[in-house]
């Protein structure tokens, strides 16, 4: 590493960002040799004319000026592009230095003294606004808070140049030639704006602020633009302000009043401001990004005011004390320096990086409110009370100290809440915006509309003023029950139906009744009888014909609705039994239903018996109903099914839906269980039983060894309610996720490897999902949660703001680990920066063996092939790390390490045979593994060169390749037709293959093409036809395996759901662009 890098490294500029802190470096260089050289004039005036009230009156003439050109500022910030304003800022500064170039020359008055002052301001101000309305666009709040220090120091060594200038002038003519000198300086600045602007996109919309929230007062609204962050900032900044221009008033009158000879005065003004400027650079460039680093932004915003109270209170000592004069000037001399080093090198950039969580219309408009009206406001108020007390020059000395503690105690408070709502700002900027429930309509309103929705033609919107007057008006749902009931829609009748049921209301009996025999639908008539046979109202006779309708759904909704309602139940015994004891897989299906709906305890053995059933359906329709049977054996019998490939979903929704009940049997078999497939489901299930006792079943979890079900664990617990943080628990195991990102690091460091360091940057990235789920356990779930989507989001601003918000929330260790893992920066400094905050790393084991030692336990099923296939044995204890995955479950594995038994058995046939001899079944197993056609790692290649997956990580690709079957056709064979019901995927391996529609062919596939993959998620009709056009041998992937797939791996999901939104917002495009018609006139 280069000098320059190191320095640019410990200042925290990064290598792309170099050109562009030099120009802005620079741009602040040439407005601070401007600004200064007009100050200088300024204060050279002014401290020969009577300064102890030309001093105070300048103060509230700069700040009434001040205002109106921050007002002016602000309304041509509205109206012209960013970069016109700040160009057109900088030539109105250099007609305001020609002005005071001609006061210098023609006023000798107290009166010109203080307009030249005023000029001065009104210069400082502008130069302000434009440097850091440049800076606020091209930075986001990360960059911001790293950088502004660096950037803003540029003013520093151009100040210190000025006031060692100031002891070399004597005369006004000297002054003259200073402001021609700041013509130059302002022009340079504007030259290197241009440069800035050929670099950087400058720009700024006029877009809309966030929502006002609903509690936001209309005072704040109108004066400091719709933001409680800004208003706060300015009532801070006014305290602020008043406390700094009493300290400056201070320093310069008893500097003036202690140093009677003006050359003396200068020189030592010259001396004192030059060596402030040159520590505040000092401190700026190197010291502060630390300090903020190790501060955090609440307590460097604290320090001025303290700082400033510290000065107060030596004060008051000094003055008990009585000292001498040179220890009075010795004080003021500090007061200043130390203050004014901590407001421009620490607080003023802090302070500015607050801005940045806001939109950027809000940033710039709230800097131009800020700086441009309540800081001179709090210069003004200090002006006011100087004057005030001006002719009682003893009395004024303890009177500005009195003043000045006050207002440190109140910029004190003032930034504690600005603090507190830049948190809120942050929250805000990574929320989801959406309305709250009490937001909406007038109740009254809601219900007339409702009820003016029941007679829409629209089918969703009958429904949807159904479902809520269900909830809200269930009186109005029954009085327009008959209009319900014979609506022409079925989802409409079918949803009255289910509510009149639920609800129990009185509804027209013969109506129903004609319902459950004449409606064209069975499934409106199975719910009409079930609704007619529970009324109290019911036909006998009615009722007795449906429950031996020869119709199985008919018949099922009578026993339902009658089984309960007195006069029938007998009746409605019989019709059961009957149905009962048939063998029919329907009939065993519908008393399966009835008992689930009845909830009819004693028949748990015909749920067991149907447990047993060769029939799938019959044995789906036994778990749905065990669910509900609160019978121990039978739970067990569904906890056992989560094994099973075929009923794992049924069976895990339906111990799902017994809540608490269900809860003992899963703690049981996680405890006797080692099989993680079945643990990795009993933490989805748990997911779903929102009780203590399930929160309890997965904290257990976390601190497994396994990171599959450590992730498992975590993203459930994601799902259900905070309760007491158990910080003992997620602590050490937050440790360890750091401490292997730090060995994974390690590895990555001098790899050029690009496959092996793809498979290390997939394993971190499932380390930062642990991660951010480990937080949202330990911190406010909602905030991390918004953090991690914004860190994902596209937008930079969003990714900084989002980590900014973690900065701010929680620890420094865990936050610096997270930035450099997050960070795009070298893996060098990744390295570097992660060492600094764990202890030091030592290992004596390689990468690779590390992989293989921890296994499946750590690391994927490629990483650990890829591994393997770099792998180099060194010793015989070493070969035996292959053993486990010579007979690995995994076909992926066993291939890889078969490739490595080659290897060894080519150069080590001595260690080849003790391996045989510890593993006799190898020799077996490579015969198998030679008789595959295609291995899993091709297929893995076939499905990374398709377009459908070519930016989908191999790690996730493995997981695909076991679920993909071998298929061939020959020529001229019909894959499917055109209207079949898609289920499944191809991937062509070889051969070619036709899409017709019709007779009209669309297109031909060939070698790594995909066709049907909308089957995948969607089991609709087939829109073309696929002929063989020569023999071919395919990839199908089905769409059941897939969808176990992604609800195993939700990485699977995520990624099929990025490619389905790249392809929707590609078609999108096409279409804009063909929807757009050329202007020929």
């Amino acid at each position: 590493m280069s000098p320059a890098q190191k320095f640019y490294r410990s200042i925290g500029v990064r290598h792309h960002e170099v050109r562009t802190v030099w120009l802005f470096f620079l741009h602040n260089f040439f407005l601070g040799i401007g600004t200064i050289l007009v100050y200088v004039s300024a204060n050279v005036i002014l401290l020969e004319n009577h300064p102890e009230t030309s001093l105070p009156i300048a103060y509230i003439g700069s700040a009434i000026a001040m205002m109106i050109v921050g007002k002016l500022y602000a309304h041509y910030e509205h109206l012209l592009a960013l970069r016109t304003l700040a160009v057109r800022v900088l030539w109105a500064v250099i007609i305001l230095t020609f002005i005071i170039d001609v006061l210098v020359l023609a006023g000798h008055s107290v009166w010109s003294s203080i307009a030249i002052m005023v000029g001065f301001r009104m210069i400082y101000l502008l130069t302000n606004l434009e440097f850091w309305g440049v800076s606020a666009v091209v930075f986001d709040v990360r960059q911001s808070k790293r950088l502004f220090s660096v950037i803003s120091s540029g003013d520093m060594p151009a100040k210190a140049m000025g006031a060692i200038l100031a002891a070399l002038v004597h005369a006004h003519t000297d002054m003259f030639f200073l402001l021609i000198v700041a013509f130059g300086s302002f022009l340079a600045a504007i030259y290197i704006l241009r440069l800035t602007y050929h670099s950087h996109d400058v720009h700024a919309t006029h877009g809309s602020s966030r929502v006002r929230q609903p509690n936001q007062s209309l005072i704040v609204e109108h004066l400091f633009g719709n933001s409680r962050l800004i208003t706060s900032m300015c009532l801070s900044l006014v305290a602020v302000a008043t406390v700094a221009a009493s300290v400056e008033y201070a320093f310069f009158i008893n500097v003036k009043y202690k140093i009677h000879s003006t050359t003396s005065l200068l020189q030592y003004l010259s001396k004192v401001l030059a060596l402030t400027y040159l520590i505040a650079m000092v401190v700026k460039v190197i010291i502060s990004g630390q300090a903020l680093d190790r501060l955090g932004i609440r307590r460097s915003l604290q320090l001025l005011p303290i700082t400033a109270l510290v000065g107060v209170i030596v004060f008051w000592i000094v003055w008990v004390l009585d000292v001498s004069e040179p220890t009075w000037l010795l004080y003021y001399c500090a007061l200043y320096l130390t203050f004014e080093v901590m407001r421009r090198s620490l607080f003023d950039p802090v302070f500015l990086v607050l801005f940045q969580p806001l939109t950027t219309q809000q940033r710039l408009h709230g800097h131009t409110l800020v700086k441009g009206y309540y800081e001179p406001l709090g210069m003004a108020l200090a002006g006011v009370m100087i004057y005030a007390f001006h002719a009682y020059p003893e009395l004024n000395e303890w009177v500005l100290f009195v003043w000045m503690g006050i207002g440190t105690l109140v910029a004190f408070l003032l930034l504690r809440r600005t603090y507190q709502n830049y948190l809120n700002e942050l929250k805000s900027a990574l929320s989801r915006r959406f309305l709250e429930t009490n937001e909406l309509a007038a109740p009254e309103e809601v219900l007339n509309l409702v009820l003016t929705n029941l007679e829409s033609a629209r089918v969703e919107e009958v429904i949807n003023a159904m479902n809520w007057l269900k909830t809200h008006h269930p009186e109005k749902l029954s009085d327009a029950s008959v209009m319900l009931l014979s609506h022409a829609e079925l989802p409409v009748r079918r949803f009255a139906l289910e509510s009149f049921i639920d609800l129990k209301f009185p509804v027209d009996a013969p109506l129903v009744y004609r319902l459950a025999l004449q409606d064209p639908e069975p499934a409106i008539r199975a719910l009409a009888s079930r609704l007619y046979a529970g009324l109290p109202k019911a036909d006998a006779k009615g009722v007795a014909d449906l429950l031996h309708h020869p119709e199985l759904t008919t018949r099922k909704g009578a026993i339902l609705g009658s089984w309960k309602n007195r006069p029938y139940t007998k009746l409605a015994t019989e019709s059961f039994e009957k149905l009962s004891i048939s063998n029919d897989p329907a009939d065993r299906m519908a008393v399966l239903e009835i008992i689930r709906g009845l909830q009819l305890q004693q028949r748990s053995d015909l749920v067991t018996a149907s447990l047993k059933s060769t029939d799938s359906a019959v044995v789906n329709a036994a778990i749905r109903t065990a669910g509900v049977m609160q019978n121990a054996a039978l739970t067990r019998q569904l906890v056992n099914l989560l094994s099973d490939k075929l009923y794992w979903r049924t069976a895990a929704r339906s111990l799902s839906d017994m809540q608490t009940a269900a809860v003992p049997f899963l703690e049981e078999a996680v405890l006797a269980s080692s099989d993680t497939l079945l643990i990795r489901r009993i933490a989805s299930v748990c997911a779903k039983i929102k009780v203590p006792e399930s929160h309890h079943v997965l904290t257990t979890l976390v601190g497994k060894p396994d990171l599959t079900v450590r992730m498992a664990a975590l993203r459930a617990l994601s799902h259900l309610e905070s309760v007491a943080t158990k910080s003992e628990i997620y602590y050490p195991v937050l440790q360890e996720e750091l401490k292997l990102a730090q060995r994974l690091l390690h590895g990555s460091l001098h790899k050029n490897d690009k496959e092996l360091l793809a498979c290390l940057d997939y394993e971190i990235g499932l380390l930062l999902q642990r991660v951010f789920f480990l937080l949202m356990q330990l911190y406010d779930r909602d905030v991390i949660a918004s953090v991690r989507t914004g860190i994902d989001h596209a937008s930079r601003e969003r990714r900084a703001n989002a980590l900014e918000m973690l900065d701010n929330l929680i620890p420094r260790v865990v936050y610096q680990c997270l930035q450099a893992l997050l960070d795009d920066v070298p893996v060098a400094e990744k390295v570097r920066l992660v060492d600094a905050q764990l202890e030091p790393f030592h290992s004596q084991e390689p990468l690779l063996t590390y992989i293989l030692h921890q296994g499946e336990t750590m690391f994927s099923a490629w990483t650990i092939s890829v591994a393997l296939r770099r792998w180099t044995s060194r010793s015989l204890a070493n070969t035996r790390l292959l053993g486990p995955y010579l007979n690995h479950p995994i076909q992926l594995l066993r291939e890889s390490a078969d490739g490595v038994l080659q290897v060894v058995k080519e150069n080590h046939p001595e260690w080849y045979q003790r391996l045989l001899a510890d593993h006799p079944t190898i020799a077996s197993q490579h015969m198998k593994s030679t008789e595959a056609h295609i291995s899993d790692f091709e297929r893995v290649i076939v499905l990374k060169n398709t377009r459908l997956f070519a930016d989908t990580p191999e790690n996730i690709l493995s997981t695909i390749a076991p679920i993909m079957k071998e298929v061939t056709y020959q020529d001229g064979q019909t894959i499917f037709q055109k209207g079949d019901i898609g289920n499944c995927m191809f991937v062509i391996y070889s051969g070619t293959v036709d899409i017709f529609d019709r007779q009209q062919r669309l297109a031909q596939f060939g070698r790594g093409d995909v066709f049907g993959e909308l089957a995948l998620l969607d089991t609709e009709p087939r829109s073309a036809s696929a002929v063989v056009a020569s023999d071919v041998l395919l990839f199908r992937i089905d769409h059941e395996d897939f969808y176990d797939l992604m609800e195993e791996r939700e990485e699977v999901l995520r990624n099929m759901m990025r490619i389905l939104c790249q392809r929707i917002r590609l078609q999108n495009e096409k279409i804009q662009t063909m929807s757009v018609i050329p202007n020929n006139g």
